[in-house]
């Protein structure tokens, strides 16, 4: 997967301040990356922009209501209805919006034939049961493997585009900024052009319309959902003994045969999905996604002379440099109240978190600071979190685990394959620790010296104390 350096948001680009974004609701994406969060439609009739909930609502029932009327009318797949219901479909990537699994780009691939038509099927099948909601086509995830939240995403995208190149022009005539014209598949509207998509616009998206996952691919809300209902819970039960232990799969299977078993069924888990449905929150921001923005847009100065840049470029001052990184990031955490952006109330922020923390801080420091080294991230997550790089040679990867996670797994598996990998890369682990860390550190730091006295090579581990501290006033 593609990787991220150096992120520009909307605001940033086109000179605004990021306030002026959060008082219209709307999200500040990022331009040469996509945002792991996703458009849920179960969420567009609940929306506080009156173009959303009113055009957006009427352009979605529109849409899908056009799909399964051209189901109702097919007789037998492939014909002349059925492939009108297939071009009526729309499953078009939309990269506009900077939301997905796009990592260090805006663009995806095509998704298969197969998968449309899977679709089609399951919504023939519903349509066979008498039930002819337009809200069963966002419902797929439920009973189709391969539908996930990018799926649905951009399904719903693309039948929002009018209402969302609306939003986007309005926005930016009001706060005065470039555009350009792009066509007829954007209303001939004017919009910002992405700079890093030169043929495409920004499409900026209302924020309460979007999750980190769509309800319907999120299993662990819909089995909350479905244990909620007593009707649905009996069905699922007689057909699947032990839900808690069943896969995505197994779950999927078994609720399709529970909800085609009989019309009302179908009809209460509609209901039940569609009532259940919440947008990202902000204020928890669990993965950190809203926090990342405010270190990127914040007043930068308090970073500047926090580390100063190497003299020469190899692998040895390289190192250096992400050390003097990490310990200034420390220092943050630990000293200056920065433990507080890890936690929300009495729990503790999602791993991801850190992470994008300390990238966060990590981009500023050098920036600021004009040191010559590129920290990457992969915006959609993976075993290595950060590659440090300067010069040809010169690279440094680092791994963040916090404390309660996997500690013992990510340094002797992960980060050893990795470096191994990448050759002559230097390896650092850095656990943030938010409680339940027991023995790990030291285990970890056993295994080190082991691996030492045999003459390997090891990654170096540094500590960070993110847990909760009493305010000085209680002190």
């Amino acid at each position: 997967m593609a990787r991220l350096t150096q992120p520009v948001l909307f605001s940033q680009r086109f000179g605004i301040d990021a306030k002026v974004l959060d008082k219209a609701g709307l999200m500040d994406p990022i331009l040469n990356s996509d945002t792991k969060l996703f458009i849920d439609p179960l969420l567009i009739g609940k929306s506080k922009n009156p173009v959303i909930r009113a055009r957006g609502t009427k352009l979605i029932r529109q849409g899908f209501q056009n799909v399964l009327e051209l189901l109702d009318a097919s007789v037998n797949e492939g014909d002349v209805a059925w492939r009108g219901a297939y071009k009526a479909l729309n499953l078009d990537e939309r990269s506009e919006t900077g939301l997905g699994y796009g990592g260090a780009s805006t663009s995806g691939a095509d998704r298969p034939a197969w998968l449309r038509n899977n679709i089609l099927r399951t919504a023939k099948e519903i349509i066979t049961l008498g039930e002819k909601n337009p809200t069963i086509i966002p419902l797929m995830g439920l009973f189709e493997d391969g539908v996930g939240p990018d799926t649905l995403s951009d399904m719903t995208t693309n039948s929002l585009l009018p209402a969302l190149c609306k939003i986007t022009h309005d926005f930016s005539v009001a706060n005065g900024l470039k555009l350009t014209e792009f066509g007829d598949l954007y209303g001939n509207m004017k919009l910002p052009m992405n700079p890093f998509r030169p043929l495409e616009p920004v499409l900026l998206v209302p924020r309460d319309v979007l999750r980190d996952l769509p309800l319907a691919t999120d299993w662990a809300d819909v089995s909350r959902v479905i244990m909620e209902v007593k009707e649905l819970r009996d069905a699922v039960n007689k057909l699947f003994g032990n839900w808690s232990k069943a896969t995505v799969s197994e779950r999927k299977a078994a609720m399709r045969r529970a909800a085609f078993e009989s019309p009302d069924n179908m009809r209460r888990l509609i209901a039940a999905v569609a009532d259940a449905s919440e947008s990202y929150d902000e204020k928890a921001d669990l993965d950190g996604l809203f926090t990342f923005r405010k270190i990127l847009t914040e007043n930068q100065e308090k970073y500047r002379g926090l580390i100063q840049a190497p003299g020469e470029k190899n692998q040895d001052t390289l190192r250096q440099t992400v050390l003097d990184v990490i310990e200034q990031f420390r220092s943050l955490v630990e000293d200056n109240n920065l433990w507080e952006l890890l936690w929300n109330g009495q729990d503790s922020r999602h791993e991801r978190a850190a992470q994008l923390l300390f990238f966060a801080i990590a981009n500023v420091i050098c920036a600021v600071n004009n040191v010559d080294i590129s920290p990457e991230t992969n915006s959609g997550g993976g075993p290595v979190d950060f590659k440090f790089s300067t010069g040809y040679s010169g690279r440094v990867l680092v791994e963040i685990k916090l404390s309660k996670g996997q500690v013992e797994h990510g340094y002797s598996k992960q980060l050893e394959v990795y470096k191994a990998a990448s050759k002559n890369a230097a390896g650092v682990f850095l656990i943030v620790d938010v409680g339940g860390l027991g023995g790990k550190l030291r285990r970890i730091q056993a295994a080190q010296k082991k691996a030492e006295l045999a003459g390997h090579n090891t990654s170096s581990i540094h500590y960070v104390d993110a847990r909760r501290r009493l305010s000085a006033s209680k002190r």
